[in-house]
């Protein structure tokens, strides 16, 4: 591949991204603007003087314009816990890239935006109390008086949008910026603890390597097989993005936490957060990303391809947004460049020709293959199964795989040898 490839892939999906962005779905129309905020700014750092880019980040505008006005009246309606945590970390990466062009009034809005999706997924889902056991506290994905599940996207969601919120507010000091921060705290003590149980829900395997289960399960009051439904072993691709970006986004703020937890030493918090992060990474190139073609695939669970797909499908897009980030790569580095390389090349050679639609398989030929050593790996899986979309699936759908299309070849970007 040369540089052409690379412009072509990225230019030629952008475009079709933007006729099928637009559509009525709270966490997912989340979850894509995030994924075009990271994308542009990619295309922007690499092509920094290109036409096309210029009129990426033009659209991009309009589309945060939009967005504004959609996401402030979804705060005004009842949604799952979760759906505001993706709602406030897409809020607060658009009000990075706005500052950067200089829309501060926008920016600002999307702060607000921010604020918001924390109070309410605290007031929906945090639980305050002490009694939930084997581990307390913790965030179920809850709505409408629904306590919900207390699962790993909704606790990491949680996580991550807390430390962005401190590290948003906190030049201007006080309780205003420290209340994140220890929420940001709690929700890694409550991670901690079930790292360290007998529970498996940091799930090892032989090699010593592990991911994380798609929720704990223990009882009494960790055993919820529904809402949504669970099989032994599930586990989630952007489950792992979203906690490595937690577990590193602390490592990044260690010497802040005495501020709001005096007792604790930061030396020995980052070398915890670095045991943890450092299993975790070692776990997706075995488990998801050593296939002989190089290519990450969704680990084959009929939880997330048959129970509600759309949910999961964009998982892939969102672990290696996360790879990406800096405060991940520090930790990654280079190691799964040459994967995020291939797999952003059978994003592209998936395609629908006609339209530039991006598929929800991306090689389907080895998903077998995949399937089959996942599950001998892991010690479960559904090696049937297969994502149900066709070539130009309906809204939201469609929106959703271009999206998680451009979360890969927007990682690849600085990664593929574009000289």
């Amino acid at each position: 591949m040369d540089q052409s490839d690379i412009y072509t892939w990225a230019t030629e999906g952008f475009g079709h991204f933007t006729d099928v962005w637009d559509f009525d779905d709270f966490w997912t129309r989340a979850n894509t603007f995030e994924a075009c905020v990271r994308f542009v700014e990619a295309a922007r750092a690499k092509w920094p003087t290109d036409p096309n880019v210029a009129a990426m980040e033009t659209f991009l505008q309009q589309m945060a314009q939009t967005n504004e006005t959609y996401f402030t009246a979804k705060l005004a309606t009842s949604n799952w816990a979760d759906d505001y945590g993706w709602c406030g970390i897409a809020s607060l990466a658009a009000r990075d890239y706005l500052q950067s062009v200089g829309a501060d009034d926008l920016a600002a809005s999307f702060l607000e935006i921010a604020k918001k999706c924390w109070d309410t997924m605290c007031r929906t889902g945090y639980d305050s109390s002490d009694t939930a056991r084997p581990v307390p506290y913790g965030c179920g994905n809850g709505s409408d008086g629904d306590p919900g599940t207390k699962n790993t996207v909704t606790n990491a969601n949680l996580f991550v949008l807390s430390l962005r919120l401190y590290a948003a507010l906190k030049p201007s000091g006080g309780e205003v910026a420290d209340k994140y921060l220890d929420l940001a705290y709690r929700q890694y003590v409550w991670f901690k603890a079930w790292f360290e149980s007998d529970y498996g829900y940091l799930r090892f395997v032989p090699g010593g390597f592990a991911l994380v289960q798609e929720r704990p399960m223990a009882l009494p009051d960790y055993h919820e097989e529904f809402r949504p439904t669970w099989e032994p072993g599930w586990m989630w691709t952007a489950d792992q993005g979203l906690v490595l970006g937690a577990l590193a986004g602390l490592h990044q703020l260690a010497d802040d936490v005495p501020s709001v937890e005096p007792g604790v030493d930061p030396a020995s918090l980052r070398g915890d957060l670095e045991t943890w992060i450092d299993t975790i990474v070692k776990g997706l190139g075995p488990l998801l990303l050593d296939s002989p073609d190089g290519v990450l695939r969704e680990a084959p669970f009929n939880s997330s391809f048959g129970d509600d797909p759309k949910d999961y499908v964009c998982g892939r897009g969102v672990l290696v947004r996360y790879l990406v980030q800096p405060e991940v790569h520090a930790f990654v580095g280079n190691q799964f460049d040459t994967q995020i390389g291939a797999t952003a090349e059978a994003v592209w050679n998936a395609r629908d020709t006609d339209t530039r639609q991006f598929a929800a398989a991306w090689n389907s030929a080895n998903d077998p293959a995949f399937n089959d050593q996942f599950a001998k790996l892991w010690g479960n899986g559904d090696v049937w199964v297969t994502w149900p979309y066709d070539a130009n699936p309906d809204p939201p759908v469609n929106g959703i795989l271009q999206a998680a299309g451009l979360d890969v070849i927007g990682a690849a970007i600085p990664i593929l040898d574009l000289s």
